[in-house]
């Protein structure tokens, strides 16, 4: 594994999501203020995600061409001007320029495969779900101070400049910090892939042949399934957990944000410190088959906070239901990426794991409106339904589980992946 450009990698995903955790607490409130519904507010997420879904695998696709360094720093530089117009979006009162922000954040901001595509570039086939999980607590641990510290700006920010101007704080926030990540991937990030020679067929815009070349090979099709529907049930849960924590608790910008604070630290413990032990131990496949199922009962508890019980039952609920979210979860993600990065060719990482992401980011563009739906029906639905969701996914893995370990035990090789 070479550490130096995987550490330099892993710190400025940290600061990346540093500003990303920023915003996820306060979308639900700049929506709440212009009298958003569920619904609405799932359509804010999930146009992000569509933009996603688009555009990830053209960055990624990109990234095999001309390098994984040049995309970061495109994506980056869309980041922090997309987060100056959510701000500008939120002191204007207007949900045209929140939506323009987060569409324009969602095409520019598809760097995750690129950024897992340099990961698989400076590690061994050993190390691959490591590094996954390394990068999964550089993200953990953005959540951790980014939801936190965004609280604490739209604080800071109500009692320096009012009512009316103090939660844009956090979004200019996040635009400071995309622009000091720009800055240490310019000067400080080496291309992962100087000597080796680049994707040289023509590059296009969003094309489905890759993906229908890609769902022919059984094993990635098995393992876009439970991306797809892993992402979809947590999704549910995304969407929701603000409006809840607000209306359950009635906690304002800072309370919701040590909340996410909270759920962070247990993903970092999670995934920098569990995943790669348990790999060892159990393998990739194992780990993808039980997380479903924990992370399904984390579900169930959360399910209760909004029934008719007691403030401390609900915050009961809430301390313990989220360990096992963030466990199952932390579990799944970066497995599923370390097997979809292990079944593809070394020229196709980026392509490969940016088709993934696009199938994810499929998941996070439905998954909000359903979720915001189901939250307007009642507050608990969308917990149930994530829960028989995940044990669907569970219950796939465990039947797929024996294939992935022998196509695992005979080597991903050219032969084997779909683009060789």
């Amino acid at each position: 594994m070479k550490k130096t450009p995987l550490a330099v990698v892993l710190f400025i995903a940290f600061v990346d999501l540093v500003g990303f955790g920023l915003i996820i607490p306060l979308q639900a409130v700049y929506a709440k203020r212009l009298d958003a519904s569920g619904f609405t507010l799932g359509a804010l997420i999930g146009v992000y995600a569509l933009m996603q879904l688009i555009f990830n695998p053209i960055l990624g696709r990109w990234s095999d061409r001309v390098g994984r360094r040049r995309v970061l720093l495109i994506s980056i530089a869309g980041s922090a001007l997309s987060h100056t117009l959510l701000g500008v979006g939120d002191l204007a009162r207007s949900l045209p320029l929140l939506f323009a922000a987060r569409i324009l954040d969602g095409i520019t901001g598809a760097n995750v495969a690129t950024a897992q595509a340099y990961i698989a570039d400076v590690t061994t086939a050993e190390n691959r779900a490591r590094g996954m999980g390394l990068f999964g607590a550089a993200f953990g641990l953005g959540f951790v101070i980014g939801p936190a510290l965004g609280g604490a700006l739209a604080l800071i920010g109500r009692h320096v400049s009012g009512e009316a101007y103090g939660t844009a704080w956090p979004a200019f926030g996040a635009a400071a910090i995309a622009a000091v990540a720009f800055t240490l991937v310019w000067r400080h990030l080496p291309e992962s892939r100087p000597d080796r020679p680049l994707v040289s067929d023509r590059l296009r815009g969003l094309h489905w042949a890759p993906l229908r070349e890609a769902m022919r090979h059984p094993r990635l099709r098995e393992l876009f399934f439970l991306n797809f529907t892993s992402i979809f049930a947590f999704v549910l849960l995304e969407v929701s957990f603000v409006y809840l924590c607000a209306q359950r608790f009635g906690v304002a910008e800072a309370g919701t944000g040590m909340i996410f604070a909270y759920i962070g630290v247990l993903m970092v413990m999670v995934q920098g410190g569990l995943v790669g032990r348990l790999v060892r131990r159990f393998g990739e496949a194992a780990l993808v088959a039980a997380g479903p199922f924990i992370t399904a009962v984390g579900f169930l508890m959360l399910s209760g906070i909004p029934l008719p019980v007691g403030q401390a039952v609900a915050w009961a609920l809430l301390i313990v239901g989220c360990v096992p979210v963030s466990l199952g979860h932390g579990l799944t993600g970066p497995n599923l990426n370390a097997l979809v990065s292990r079944q593809a060719h070394e020229d196709r990482q980026g392509l490969t794991l940016g088709l993934s992401q696009g199938i994810g980011s499929l998941a996070r563009a439905i998954g909000p409106l359903v979720g915001g739906l189901l939250y307007d029906v009642a507050p608990s639905w969308p917990y149930w339904v994530g829960a028989a969701v995940l044990t669907l996914v569970g219950l796939v893995a465990v039947r797929v589980r024996p294939h992935q370990q022998r196509s695992l035990a005979g080597g991903a090789s050219a032969a084997s992946a779909p683009y060789s």
